[in-house]
This record gives structure tokens, C-alpha cells and sequence, in this order.
């Protein structure tokens, strides 16, 4: 998000129970171990097809996914993980999560390449600007908190960029 309600600043980073958070990584994660066994079961055969496929499946699909439940079910844990204050934002950012890792998994197991390009768009959209808030809450109110300076910052630009460089190296191909 952009901006988040009641923001912290200045405030002591939560620590987040493992379980909870790990959810957001369960997407790479899961694509790791696709594309491990993916090159063993196929030998490397069709690698940028499979890959591109397990990315809007799993790095965008499941991450999402995750970070649905995370936000849906654990949000003031989540919130405070950020650095902000619990607050009705949670469910939003949860929903959207969810809808968008939704789309992405139907996508990806059910449809072409040429479906692929929906739920991609959607992830680059909402994580990019979540990322440019993240950036935001750094600089203006100096919030390091892990998941709102750490890993999950990375993978806001990360994912969708890599996964929308795949889908486009693979359909111009």
C-alpha cells in the first residue's frame, strides 16, 4: 500500500511468529521446487515455457495466495510486522492478494500463455506500487520494520518483473 492508516513511527519492530511468516515466501518457495523437479522429470525441455508457467503459478499465484491469508486471518500481526497500526486496510490488502493469486493459479493451470498476461499485470500493478509505499514509509517516516524494509520490499519488484520478462521472452520467442 501507499500509505498505511495509523502508521507507526519510530516504533519497535513486532516479531512475527514463524509460521505467519513464512507465508508470503510459500510462493517462491513452492517455485523452487518446481523447478527442480521440473528439469529432473523433463530433462530441461520446454525450461522457458515450464518456468514462466511455475512463476505466475507459484510466484505469483501462491505468494499471493499467502499473503491473502496472512493479511486476511493474521492481520494485526501482519500490520505490525509492517510497522503500522492494525486497522480495516488489512482485509482490503488481504482481498486483493487473494483475488489476484486466485486468478494467477486458474491462469497458469488452466489456460495458455496468452491468459497468463492478466493475472501478471495485476501482481505488477499492485505489488510495484505496494513496493514505491514500502520505499515511501522508509524515506518519510524512517520505518525499517522487516516486512515493511526487508526481503518483502525485494520481492515486491522482483516477482512480477521477472515473471512479465519471462511471459514476454516467451511469447516473442
Amino acid at each position: 500500500m501507499t500509505t498505511a492508516p495509523s502508521s507507526r513511527t519510530g516504533a519497535t519492530p513486532q516479531k512475527t511468529p514463524l509460521l505467519i511468516g513464512l507465508l508470503p515466501f510459500a510462493g517462491v518457495i513452492l517455485f523452487v521446487i518446481a523447478e527442480i523437479v521440473g528439469f529432473v522429470v523433463t530433462g530441461g525441455a520446454d525450461a522457458l515455457r515450464w518456468t514462466t508457467m511455475n512463476a505466475v503459478l507459484f510466484l505469483i499465484g501462491s505468494s499471493s495466495v499467502g499473503n491473502g491469508i496472512a493479511h486476511l486471518f493474521f492481520g494485526p500481526v501482519i500490520a505490525r510486522s509492517i510497522g503500522w497500526q492494525p486497522g480495516p486496510f488489512q482485509f482490503e490488502v488481504g482481498a486483493a492478494n487473494l483475488g489476484i493469486g486466485v486468478a494467477a493459479i486458474v491462469a497458469a493451470a488452466a489456460f495458455d500463455a496468452d491468459a497468463w498476461l492478466a493475472p501478471i499485470l495485476a501482481a505488477l500493478i499492485f505489488l510495484v506500487l505496494a513496493g514505491i509505499g514500502h520505499i515511501r514509509a522508509i524515506v518519510v517516516e524512517r520505518n525499517l520494520s522487516i516486512n515493511n524494509a526487508g526481503p518483502i520490499l525485494v520481492l515486491d519488484f522482483v516477482i512480477p518483473v521477472v515473471t512479465l520478462a519471462l511471459w514476454i521472452w516467451l511469447t516473442v520467442s
